[in-house]
């Protein structure tokens, strides 16, 4: 018997050889296609993930890292607001998020309510002082006086 399949099986021989001269093509274009796929699937439902994570905690409150300093005396007490920036440049007047180009409208309105309103800011420390600057220049357009700077304990 050619082959030696000796026993009860069959014959090898009528097994076609293998060629190694044969080259064996690979289309590989469709499992790229459908890995490119899920990739951007991922990509665009992580960011949307991380977006809505962060909006739903900056409802109230907002994670800011606050410069040193004393703590402030006590005053006559006024209606008081507190425009917040985080570290992202990300701006919050009472803890509601609000858009840079609105903010002078929304002190316009307290400030209506109120003519001694008093704001306080609290710039994360890491916020370049630019932007901190800016909302200062906003307040000063409107005539609000009574300004403070948050600042957390010393340590």
């Amino acid at each position: 018997m050619a082959g030696g399949g000796g026993g009860g099986g069959g014959d090898w021989s009528d097994q076609p050889e293998f060629d190694s001269g044969e080259t064996v093509d690979l289309n590989l274009t469709s499992l790229i296609d459908v890995v490119l796929v899920v990739l951007v699937v991922f990509m665009v439902s992580t960011s949307a993930i991380v977006d809505r994570d962060r909006i739903e905690h900056a409802q109230g409150q907002v994670d800011l890292q606050l410069p040193t300093g004393s703590a402030p005396s006590d005053s006559a007490k006024h209606a008081e607001v507190t425009v917040q920036i985080d570290a992202d440049g990300q701006l919050f007047v009472g803890g509601q998020p609000t858009e840079w180009r609105s903010l002078s409208k929304d002190l316009a309105e307290k400030l209506g309510k109120d003519a001694q309103l008093q704001v306080r800011v609290d710039a994360d420390q890491r916020l370049p002082v630019q932007r901190a600057v800016e909302v200062l220049e906003q307040l000063q357009t409107l005539g609000i006086q009574n300004v403070g700077l948050g600042t957390q304990g010393k340590k």
